[in-house]
Formats: C-alpha cells, structure tokens, sequence
C-alpha cells in the first residue's frame, strides 16, 4: 500500500516536474512582470528604431529620459535613438538577467547599452514568492547572486538569508507551484496589460510624478510604500539630510586605493566584453539616491574602463539631486530632477560618442 502511494506520488512529482520545465523553456523570463511584459513586448516589436538600451531598475526607469538624451546628441548630429527598458526594483543580478534576454532580441542597429552600478544582489524581503520576483530566476542569476552575497560586508545571517531567498526563488519557478494563475494571465491575457507603462512617449521613460496620479503596479503593497515615502520625504528634513550626508561622506572618503568587489567587478566586465564582442558599446551609470551605500559602488564603478562611465552621483558636483525641490521621495528624483539628470548624461556623453562618430567611413 505504501509502495503504491509513494509509486503514484513520484509519477504526480514527475508529471509536474516536466510540465513546469516545459513552461520554464516556452515561457519568456518576464512572464510574472506586467511592466516588464509591457517594456519588453514593445521592444521587441520596435527594436530596430533604437540603437541604445538603458537598463536597470527605477534609478533608471524613472530618472533617465530617452527624449531629452536623444535631441541633445542629434543636435550634434550623432545618431542616437534610445529605449529605457529598465524596471522599479531591479537589483544588480536582475539587471544582467535583463541584459541577457534583450541581447537576444534582434536588433542590428544597437550599438549601446547603459548597465546602472546603484545595487548589490539585495531586495525587499517583501517581493517574495510573487510572480513578479520568481518568473526571472534561473541558474545563471542564482549564480550571479551567491558569487557575490557571501563577498558582502554584512553579518552572516543576513548573507545566508539571501542566499537562501535566491536559491529558494530558483526552485519557485522551475516548479511554478502556486504560480499557474499567472501564468494562465500572462499567456492569455498579456495583450490587455496596462500600456502606461511605457510612458508619455511610449520610450519606457515614466517618472513617479505621472504615478501618483495613476497608480496600476502589480502590488498594492508598492503603491502604499510610494505614497508614504513621499510624505515622509517632504516632512522629515533631518532623514533627508542624513541620507544625503551619508552619500557625501562616501565621496569624500573614497580614494583610488579603496578595494572593488571583485565578484561585481568580474560581472560587470563579462557583461562588458559580451557587448563588446556583438559590436556593441557598454557605458556604466552611477546615478544619485541610491539605496546602496556609495562606499561599494563607487570601487566597483572607478574599476570600470574609461572611456565607460558617466558618473551623475556625487552630492558636491550635482547638489541638485540631492535637493527636496528635486526629490520624489528619499531615493527617487522628480521629473524636474529627471529631466537634470538626463541633461547632464547627454553632456557627458557627447565627449564619448564623438570620436567614434566622427571616425566612422
């Protein structure tokens, strides 16, 4: 009777096993995502009207204004049609997942790619088990994630926590156990899915201003954190300074001898040399207001080549930024802010791109 029981358990165990790997490999990485459905869906429909991808996750999604990047540099006459296919709370490993997926679109015009340094591997404990976190995991990200958590400064618990949440994640989606509802929308139901997403001008550009006022993320949960750190932004000057200190404070300390994380590092290069060889050129961003602290990304950003970084972070060259006139919420810009930050980008960029542009038959 027991044989029997465990018999007909492992053929069930097997049964769903291979019904949810052929999901893994017909599914694309996004499926749990609405906004990354919606980004990626219309990048691959319109992927050769640009030659520049902006990837990363709301320091890009909601700062960084493909129209403004765009106009500056063809006023100097370099063609550059760009798309910002970053999404809110893309961490690190996520983003280089999502550089993994959009070099397989086919586009034979790309010839840029903008990978954020703003995260380590860390998240919101909060998105767990959501189709959201689950639907991207594979065993390259989980990896990624586990050659860099235990190299983190943090105590141990916390590094063996994640790694866990990553390990966790993985098998989440392999399975897909509770997961089939969402699965059944993605594959009958993508079409409808909210299309604001993209933006104003359908560029995936979408500040947190237009949001306020039209909320449709997946969680209400995210929603709620938005409005009440708003409102915590705008009252609360002394945590508005404080984090703004600590950015500085990082600035200020960091010499060319303070040591990068070298898992980041060898991530951020093999994403690099990737591009590279598809005859595609990689510029790494350091933006302002990031979550994580400076004192780890800006080795990593500095370890980075030359002609490869534009750096928009530093509190004493762009105070700006860092201004409640400026500020969303504690970590995020406004549209005025935005619209600072994706002028300034252009300015530095212009330098990089010329040579290139001028020398090319």
């Amino acid at each position: 009777m027991i044989k029997q029981i465990l018999y007909k358990a492992g053929i069930l165990a097997g049964i769903i096993l291979i019904l949810s790997l052929v999901m893994k490999f017909t599914l694309p990485f996004y499926w749990g995502d609405s906004t990354q459905t919606v980004k990626f869906e219309h990048y691959k429909k319109n992927s050769e009207q640009y030659n520049a991808v902006y990837m990363g996750g709301s320091l890009e999604y909601r700062h960084i204004d493909p129209s403004i990047i765009d106009s500056t540099l063809q006023k100097n006459g370099i063609d550059f049609r760009s798309y910002n296919i970053a999404v809110d709370g893309h961490t690190f490993v996520e983003q280089m997942t999502d550089l993994d997926e959009m070099l397989k679109i086919r586009n034979p015009n790309l010839k840029y790619v903008f990978i954020s340094i703003s995260s380590e591997p860390y998240f919101f404990p909060a998105n767990l088990h959501t189709s959201k976190w689950v639907c991207w995991h594979n065993a390259t990200s989980t990896y990624r994630a586990l050659s860099i958590i235990p190299t983190l400064e943090d105590d141990l618990k916390t590094r063996l926590k994640f790694c866990y949440f990553y390990v966790m994640s993985w098998v989440e989606n392999i399975l897909k156990i509770g997961f089939m509802p969402e699965v059944m929308q993605f594959i009958f139901q993508k079409d409808t899915y909210e299309t604001g997403y993209l933006g104003n001008k359908k560029d995936g550009f979408y500040p947190y201003d237009y949001e306020e006022h039209r909320m449709f993320m997946e969680y209400q949960w995210e929603d709620t954190l938005i409005r009440q750190s708003k409102r915590e932004y705008e009252s609360n000057a002394v945590k508005r300074d404080s984090l703004t200190s600590e950015v500085r404070k990082s600035f200020e300390q960091y010499t060319d001898k303070d040591k990068a994380n070298a898992a980041m590092v060898k991530l951020c290069m093999e994403a690099y040399n990737k591009c590279k060889k598809m005859g595609i050129r990689v510029f790494f961003v350091l933006p302002p207001r990031a979550r994580t602290n400076y004192s780890l990304l800006l080795p990593v950003f500095h370890a980075m080549p030359d002609d490869a970084k534009i750096e928009v972070a530093d509190p004493r060259k762009y105070p700006k930024y860092y201004a409640v006139d400026y500020g969303y919420n504690f970590h995020h810009l406004n549209y005025r802010g935005a619209k600072l930050q994706s002028h300034e980008m252009a300015r530095q960029l212009l330098p990089l791109l010329q040579p290139a542009e001028t020398s090319a038959p």
